[in-house]
């Protein structure tokens, strides 16, 4: 997923001209964020692109006050980086290319003192390092390998999951499954309704084996 900030708070969120192209925006006031686009690396190309979404779907999705409140302090977090840093500050760009009949939106991150080319267009991300870059999405990948490597029994552990997590705790606490289906983007609630079921079913039977540590004990 890319999102950047909504070009109606160009004074604090960011760039205007680069917002109003990618038009992938995060509203902090209304609380939603829609999706046109998403980033990952061209492992043939190795570059970092932005391209169309999985289903290639236009979908909106609502938060919490929750996550409101994250946004809001990792943006006042930024804002304290860009003047530490300095000069050596990074800024985002992409940059339009044409190869075999295809377009391609590659991404970038220069320093302040770097003047960019014309044909690269600054855009301000959400996720960003403290030097200001972009985080990358293989970043999340790394995070959840040290993961399984530091706390035990998370062997099977990868970043979907926590979307099963989500899906589990928003049914269990009454959620509509139609509702859930929308804010996860999935196609078809039957979907939605199997991970609930699979979820439920795995802490079923973790319950069960709660009994052979007692009788282990005994």
């Amino acid at each position: 997923m890319l999102v950047v900030y909504q070009r109606k708070f160009r004074n604090f969120w960011g760039s205007t001209r680069a917002v109003r192209r990618l038009n992938d925006t995060i509203c902090i006031k209304e609380q939603c964020l829609t999706i046109r686009r998403s980033m990952r690396y061209d492992s043939v190309r190795k570059k970092t692109q932005i391209g169309p979404t999985k289903r290639k779907k236009i979908r909106t999705v609502d938060f919490c006050d929750t996550l409101a409140a994250i946004l809001r302090e990792a943006k006042k977090e930024q804002m304290l980086n860009s003047i530490k840093y300095g000069p050596l500050y990074s800024q985002n760009y992409y940059r339009i290319v044409k190869e075999k009949n295809r377009t391609y939106y590659e991404v970038y991150s220069l320093p302040r003192t770097e003047t960019p080319s014309e044909d690269y267009t600054q855009v301000s991300f959400v996720c960003l390092r403290p030097d200001g870059a972009y985080e990358a999405p293989a970043t999340v990948s790394s995070v959840c390998r040290y993961s399984r490597k530091k706390i035990g029994d998370m062997d099977d552990f990868h970043f979907h999951l926590l979307r099963h997590t989500y899906t589990t705790n928003l049914l269990s606490h009454g959620a509509a499954p139609k509702g859930v289906q929308e804010l996860l983007g999935h196609s078809d609630v039957s979907t939605t309704m199997n991970i609930y079921a699979h979820a439920t079913r795995e802490a079923k039977r973790t319950s069960a084996r709660l009994l052979d540590k007692v009788v282990g004990t005994a």
